[in-house]
């Protein structure tokens, strides 16, 4: 009999857990469907952000819920779910195309504390095109430098406590850009973004932000093999336009970025002979534009 009773009231712990996500799933992923559909369709920007608000309002309701923060969310198609590798915080990020081909960027940072089954949910708030010297700031999350995250650079060892966060910016009409900002979290999940830890030659980075020409790819990407940064050199296509972001583009080398020392060192002219099946395999960035 005893073991009866801890059958069935297995069965309703299962139930309950099944309830609780189905609830996540049909009251609040269905809307938010709904909402990025009459997002993708609307044409004027002052109705984008008006449905953009909307859906923004659900995500803050639906993402304090600490079951939702293994939910995939997979029928959210056009919109990046990105959980760091030691499944510490999960990032919720999109971004809305403005007439000018610039980009606004959206985002909700989810931080699980396991002890006490609580998310730590924090909106992020793009303020990229008012900051200036944008390699040189340490910033909160409502002045965040917007772009959308493809992959997290994991903290690996106890002097390195920090994230890097790798992303792509649409910049506008003429310039494209990569972004490696730097993600630092309290261990009551508040964040901060930016660290002088980036060193190239004498200069010393906060956050690295690549600019390059609109028709050009650049990767940039972590390599777990050789725990590096590794990114395309880009150079101007004349050098009379080496000024001239929207004139760079790739000249097929690569460089990288390596941890020593507390500093993420820029290594030059990386031999990728025995690397060259991974780097010729072109990942697609995630773009999620409205």
């Amino acid at each position: 009999m005893k073991g009866n009773w801890f059958f069935i009231g297995f069965v309703i712990v299962i139930l309950n857990v099944g309830g609780i996500n189905a609830q996540v799933s049909s009251a609040s992923e269905d809307s938010l469907v709904a909402g990025f559909q009459r997002l993708r369709a609307a044409q004027s920007l002052t109705k984008k952000i008006e449905i953009n608000d909307s859906l923004r309002s659900v995500f803050r309701r639906v993402l304090q819920q600490p079951e939702s923060f293994l939910y995939s969310f997979d029928t959210l198609k056009t919109v990046g779910k990105i959980m760091s590798p030691d499944n510490v915080f999960r990032i919720i990020n999109w971004n809305i195309t403005h007439p000018d081909g610039a980009s606004s960027y959206y985002a909700f940072l989810q931080f699980y504390i396991e002890d006490k089954n609580k998310i730590v949910l924090t909106e992020l708030t793009d303020m990229s095109e008012r900051m200036e010297d944008a390699e040189q700031q340490i910033v909160g999350p409502e002045q965040w430098y917007g772009a959308l995250y493809y992959q997290i650079v994991p903290s690996s060892d106890r002097k390195r406590n920090h994230y890097l966060l790798l992303g792509w910016d649409g910049g506008d009409l003429l310039v494209n850009r990569k972004v490696i900002d730097v993600l630092s979290l309290t261990s009551r999940g508040k964040p901060k973004f930016g660290k002088s830890v980036f060193q190239f030659g004498k200069e010393r980075k906060k956050r690295v932000v690549f600019e390059f020409s609109y028709m050009a790819t650049m990767r940039l990407f972590y390599d777990p093999d050789i725990d590096m940064v590794v990114f395309e050199h880009m150079v101007p296509i004349h050098s009379e336009k080496k000024d001239i972001p929207a004139s760079f583009g790739s000249d097929l080398t690569f460089d990288g970025l390596e941890y020593e020392d507390g500093k993420w060192i820029l290594r030059e002219n990386l031999d990728v002979k025995n690397k060259k099946k991974i780097l010729n395999k072109r990942k697609k960035d995630i773009s999620y534009t409205f």
